[in-house]
């Protein structure tokens, strides 16, 4: 991988993804979501801060990505 491209591989039409990876997908997005929440601006004037320490907010991103992983080795291409 070079300068963050990935070779072109061809893609199956579809995937299969068991229940209990179906789930973790939901719990990711909602989290990612919590976050969206947290982060946005609460008042128009007011002061654009962030009451979410570097060490949590790594925390999750690091959790988000091992739940990921975990997605990721159990979903099964299908044929063309």
């Amino acid at each position: 991988m070079k300068n963050g491209h990935r070779p072109s591989v061809t893609k199956p039409h579809a995937y299969l993804i068991p229940s209990a990876a179906y789930e973790a997908l939901a719990e990711i997005r909602d989290h990612l979501r919590m976050l969206a929440q947290l982060t946005e601006p609460q008042a128009e004037a007011g002061p654009d801060v962030i009451y979410l320490s570097a060490r949590a907010l790594a925390r999750c991103f690091d959790r988000f990505a091992d739940d990921l992983d975990q997605v990721a080795e159990v979903i099964e291409p299908t044929g063309p």
